[in-house]
């Protein structure tokens, strides 16, 4: 089991203090009630001036009732003893009547409350607890028939607390004459509870604070505590219980994790889904197992998927400088599966002299800038023989390949032939351990046999025709190598996997690099688009050499995200965000329609929407037309939901206030009405498209999916691309439209997120299922310490009539409206409990930029348009 910082400790007692369980009623535990009993037999002092009497209240039975009638002056009665029990405070109903005096002034019936573990025999002096008084009284001409219309019934009268084994009970009185019947004496009780996984036994109301016992397979964090108050009702819990690892907390009971769930300590709510390329071995798993063929490193968190070496470099090529000095080129590999910290390896074989063997070339041949641990994709290698056959290999790498025995999968190979023909073969790469092959054998002989049958017959042959020959030969020779230089698709291509090329140098030194296909000029790679179009987009499309691309910082569903450098044509390098855009782009006139767009997004001009700073393209072989490269400016804390998740789960030791929540949606709502004004549907409004900057502002981003409507007011999907199910409005989901209420339901499930802290809404419904869910008027739930305020906002987004959700504008004024009836947050206070983590969680995503999701598989998305009909065959 991991232990928890003092953070985590204290944010779960933040969350636990908070009793959101029902109360049970409290219970009644009765000592003593005159009306049930026979007699009574109370002492009266002097003797005789108290008496029992019996009179009928209304049409029930006769009661005993006491009376002291005889005579004024001071007399006193006393109960037997009674057992106090479980009791810690008592207390009375009493039904009283009184004589009216002749002075004017009534005295009051005084009440005795004697704490003792022995019997009195007679009456103790002492204060009373209660002083009683009628305001109704009877007169001294009354019958004792209409005596009964005279009493007072009070109800609920503390006589105080008690602590000894037992007490008794008496009655003092000065005046004239008084009654009193239906005496009950009780106290109140907390009764049984079991909450917050921990169970506390029913409680006399004012004993000391009671500790809780957790439940079976639930383990304390802190000792649970509770008081029983003078009302019966149990005061809100300190300290508790949670689930141990492997179980996760459902009703009031611990149970195990499902297969394929699992949860590593007994901190946190939930079983958490297993991540990518593992399993659990059976139900109750505190961690998930890697595949067969996947590992993970013993310093990798739990959260984080398995994954495997990186498959081959793709399109390794070789550039002839000189006879001993080439470039080898290569790009990044396919299935880069361990994340985007790949790094590479060259090494160099040659011709073995003897035994057709592959030989390490030794310190003969360098390597600029190494031969290992390389970043970049270029080495250029010195030191070669063209006397000589040589084998080139580069190996792609991460900090799984150490894990895993060495692959060919991640090799890929090029050898170089002494005669100066290309040769392409798709053979897999050579094995030296498992026996070896030899390497292509040098022609050298067969070319000189070549040549000298063909000297001689030159020789035979007249002038004439030795110079036509000569001519002849020449002009083909010419031909043949303008071809291999003029054409790109003459450089080597590696493909996937282990294939292997074998390349022979040209005989004419090529020194000057050939322009890659991809670094085209923007307005060459818009093919048809016309020059009024173009010159419409020059403020939004700039060229691909102004950008350059660093580190992926993160895969979505609609492209992967990299760090990189804008050079704009006038101004400093800007530091910026790169999204490579994969999807709805199949057409020249689907990235016209794009592109048009995003020449509206480049003029948003708004604090809450990130701004959209150009557009640049790239040929790509797989894509009919040119991808689009988004250039965004780059937010140093990244989205918000990671943040979130970061917070509750003790990643960043802080705790996020209630205030500065609010500020998240008003900023997220103010955005969402910036857009929505403009004409602009997002369709994919979740937090983990929303960016967290250093102000603390957040700025609603990723346009993936964003949709200008135009003269109408919806937008119907009619090309399959993947959607955010459990962020989709109901008519989204069952007939592909889109309207700005759309987005209003979306932006509901994301306060829904802000609030939880970032957890999946509707954790345990299958995607399949939702639809239907929602048209049963099933809805989320308020998460744990949610305002009820701020939940009727949120459902009032979730309406299944569009036109009765509100707009962006009114939620605004609604979220305003909400924060300002909250304590006010002094800046420095809100910066001390928010700054100090922003750098950690800076920190922690940089170490995890593989998914969207915090490291968490739980932002799902399904193909669309889909109907009700069609969810039985998707995945979830």
């Amino acid at each position: 089991m991991e232990s928890a910082g003092p953070a985590s400790v204290l944010l779960w007692m933040l969350m636990w203090t908070t009793d959101c369980d029902t109360q049970p009623l409290a219970e009644e535990v009765e000592l003593f009630n005159s009306g049930k009993a026979a007699g009574l037999g109370w002492k009266s002092e002097p003797l005789l001036q108290w008496s029992e009497i019996r009179l009928q209240f209304g049409s029930g039975g006769s009661e005993p009732v006491l009376q002291a009638c005889r005579n004024s002056g001071w007399r006193s009665v006393l109960s037997k003893w009674m057992e106090r029990r479980e009791a810690h405070h008592l207390l009375i109903d009493i039904s009283v009547a009184q004589e009216g005096e002749s002075s004017g002034e009534l005295s009051p019936l005084k009440v005795h409350l004697f704490d003792t573990d022995d019997a009195f025999s007679k009456f103790p002096k002492g204060p009373s607890v209660l002083d009683l008084q009628n305001s109704k009284l009877f007169s001294s001409s009354d019958g004792l028939d209409s005596i009964s219309s005279h009493f007072n019934r009070s109800v609920s009268l503390s006589l105080g607390p008690v602590s000894r084994k037992g007490f008794q009970l008496g009655f003092s009185y000065t005046g004239e004459c008084v009654f009193i019947a239906s005496i009950r004496v009780y106290y109140k009780a907390c009764p049984d509870l079991v909450s917050n996984l921990t169970l506390f036994p029913k409680t006399g109301a004012g004993a000391e604070p009671v500790w809780g016992r957790c439940v079976a397979g639930a383990m304390q964090w802190a000792p649970p505590v509770r008081e029983c108050g003078l009302d019966g009702a149990w005061s809100s819990q300190q300290g508790g219980c949670s689930c141990g690892p492997g179980l996760e907390e459902r009703g009031h009971t611990c149970e195990a994790c499902r297969m394929g769930y699992y949860k590593p300590t007994n901190w946190g709510e939930e079983c958490q889904l297993c991540p990518p390329n593992s399993r659990t071995p059976r139900e109750g798993s505190e961690s998930c197992e890697c595949l067969q063929g996947f590992s993970r490193l013993p310093s990798d968190p739990h959260d984080l998927g398995c994954s495997k070496p990186p498959s081959a470099p793709l399109n390794l090529t070789t550039r002839a400088v000189n006879d001993s000095v080439l470039v080898l080129k290569w790009d990044g590999p396919h299935d880069r599966e361990g994340g985007t910290n790949i790094k590479y390896q060259v090494k160099c074989e040659k011709a073995a002299e003897m035994g057709g063997q592959w030989e390490p070339c030794g310190n003969q041949v360098l390597f600029l800038p190494d031969s290992d641990g390389l970043n970049d994709t270029l080495v250029t290698v010195l030191g070669l023989n063209h006397q000589l056959d040589y084998r080139l290999s580069v190996q792609a790498w991460n900090h799984i390949s150490s894990l895993q025995p060495a692959a060919h999968s991640s090799t890929a190979t090029v050898i170089l032939h002494r005669r100066r023909t290309v040769v392409i073969t798709g053979a897999p790469a050579l094995d030296d351990s498992a026996g070896g092959a030899a390497p292509a054998q040098a022609p050298a002989h067969r070319w000189s046999q070549f040549q000298s049958t063909w000297l001689t017959v030159v020789v035979l042959l007249s002038t004439v025709l030795l110079t036509a020959v000569i001519f002849v030969v020449m002009y083909f020779m010419r031909k043949t190598y303008t071809k291999l230089r003029s054409e790109p698709d003459h450089e080597m291509q590696l493909l996937p996997g282990n294939a292997q090329i074998s390349y022979h140098p040209p005989s004419i030194t090529e020194t000057g690099a050939q322009l890659p296909h991809n670094q085209q000029g923007a307005a060459q790679l818009l093919e048809g688009v016309g020059g009024r179009l173009l010159d419409s987009l020059k403020d939004v499309l700039v060229e691909r050499n102004q950008l350059t691309l660093g580190k992926e910082l993160g895969k979505g569903e609609f492209g992967s995200v990299y760090e990189g450098i804008f050079t704009p044509q006038a101004g400093p390098d800007v530091r910026v965000a790169v999204k490579t855009m994969r999807v709805g782009i199949h057409s020249q006139r689907d990235l016209e329609e794009f592109l048009k767009e995003a020449e509206i997004m480049k003029n948003f001009d708004h604090e809450n929407v990130v701004r959209l700073l150009g557009v640049t393209l790239k040929k790509e072989e797989d894509s009919p037309v040119p991808v689009p490269l988004v250039i965004l400016p780059y937010i140093k804390h990244g989205d918000l939901r990671r943040f979130l998740i970061a917070t509750r789960y003790g990643d960043i030791p802080m705790f996020v206030p209630f205030q500065t929540l609010l500020r998240f949606m008003i900023d997220i709502a103010a955005g969402m009405d910036y857009l929505s004004t403009r004409g602009f549907l997002h369709r994919d409004l979740a937090a983990r498209n929303c960016m967290l900057g250093d102000d603390l502002r957040v700025c609603v981003a990723d346009f993936g999916l964003s949709k200008k409507i135009y003269s109408s007011n919806y937008y119907r999907q009619t090309v399959a691309v993947r959607v955010p199910i459990k962020w989709m409005a109901i008519e989204s989901l069952s007939e592909s439209v889109y309207t700005t209420k759309s987005d209003v339901w979306s932006f509901g499930v994301t306060m829904w997120e802000i609030v939880s802290r970032g957890k999946t809404p509707y954790p345990a419904v299958h995607n399949h299922e939702l639809l239907d869910l929602l048209l049963s008027g099933h809805r989320l739930k308020p998460p744990a310490e949610c305002d009820e305020k701020l939940y009727k906002i949120m459902k009032s987004c979730w309406d299944q009539e569009p036109r009765l959700r509100p707009d962006f504008s009114g939620l605004l004024d609604e979220l305003k409206g909400l924060l300002s009836e909250l304590p006010v947050l002094e800046a420095w206070e809100e910066a001390s409990y928010i700054n100090q983590g922003l750098d950690a969680a800076s920190a922690a995503i940089s170490e995890d930029p593989e998914t969207n999701s915090g490291g968490r598989q739980e932002n799902v998305y399904l193909s669309s348009p889909v109907g009700a009909e069609g969810y039985g065959a998707m995945p979830h």
